[in-house]
């Protein structure tokens, strides 16, 4: 029952205003509630009514919603910004709520800790970057292809933040709770694109069956860090392309399948270009 259908119930059945004066006010109020009640006029002033109750109620509910998915986007980007400046063990709640614009307590409604929030930067980092790789990924056919493109895609990610490309190798070595941590999961997952392409590699017959994916994982990860690292160190301008395709070269010289008699032609093709490649 809404407001005036109240108002006239409580009229028509003589709840009248306190004051006894008012009566005869409170009874000409309800006879003509009781008339208007039947004109189309009316029930339409209702509905509207209505409509305007409900839409103010249902903006009421929404807009805190925005507005707290708002506050934790600023104190994920002040983080980052603090994170990328600094160490963890350096970095402090107080700066990270100074830059954020907000008081300390109200990051610790969001985010249980420092390293809370330090995980959901990293976290936001991989979804992007993974939701970019998936569908690229999945339009490339062939080992050598694909291991082109995630080396090169890897690569790139110094190039275009060099800052975060620093933070996830200095988190990353010599840390002794590194194994099990955030970071640890999220380079898992990024890296299970070339884990699932080198297993597919030996089940196709262009890897060697015996070799182990893992070891070769291992090796692509480490030689690309330390490719990366002097690049940073020595503010070297890094090419991606070249350096996937003389990477995969190398990597296929030792991992591909003992080429068939009948494939000696491309077998030689491939020397070719490793000489060339590695003379240049």
């Amino acid at each position: 029952m809404n407001e005036a259908q109240q108002l006239a119930c409580r009229a028509g059945h003589g709840q009248v205003a306190p004051h006894k004066e008012h009566g005869s006010v409170w009874n000409a109020v309800a006879c003509r509630l009781r008339q208007a009640f039947s004109s189309a006029q009316f029930r339409i002033y209702i509905e509207r009514r209505s409509k305007f109750l409900s839409d103010s109620l249902r903006m009421s509910v929404q807009v805190p919603r925005r507005r707290k998915s708002a506050r934790r986007a600023e104190i994920l980007a002040a983080a980052r910004q603090v994170f990328l400046e600094r160490a963890f063990d350096e970095a402090a709640i107080s700066e990270i709520a100074a830059r954020a614009g907000c008081v300390d307590g109200t990051i610790y409604t969001y985010f249980r800790g420092k390293r809370d929030l330090f995980d959901a930067v990293l976290a936001e980092f991989y979804d992007r970057l993974i939701a970019d790789i998936e569908p690229r990924f999945a339009a490339i056919a062939g080992t050598r292809d694909r291991l082109t493109y995630l080396i090169a895609r890897h690569l790139q990610i110094a190039i275009d933040d060099p800052a975060f490309a620093r933070l996830i190798i200095r988190e990353s070595r010599g840390q002794s709770l590194y194994f099990g941590s955030k970071l640890h999961a999220l380079n898992r997952r990024y890296a299970q694109f070339l884990l699932r392409t080198l297993r597919d590699g030996i089940e196709r017959g262009d890897l060697r069956a015996d070799l182990d994916s893992l070891l070769a994982r291992d090796l692509v990860f480490g030689g690309l860090e330390h490719h990366v690292w002097h690049g940073l160190g020595r503010q070297r301008r890094l090419d991606p392309n070249r350096v996937a395709a003389a990477m995969v070269d190398l990597f296929l010289a030792g991992w591909a399948a003992p080429a068939k008699i009948d494939d000696l032609p491309g077998l030689a093709r491939r020397v070719s270009r490793l000489e060339r490649r590695l003379a240049g």
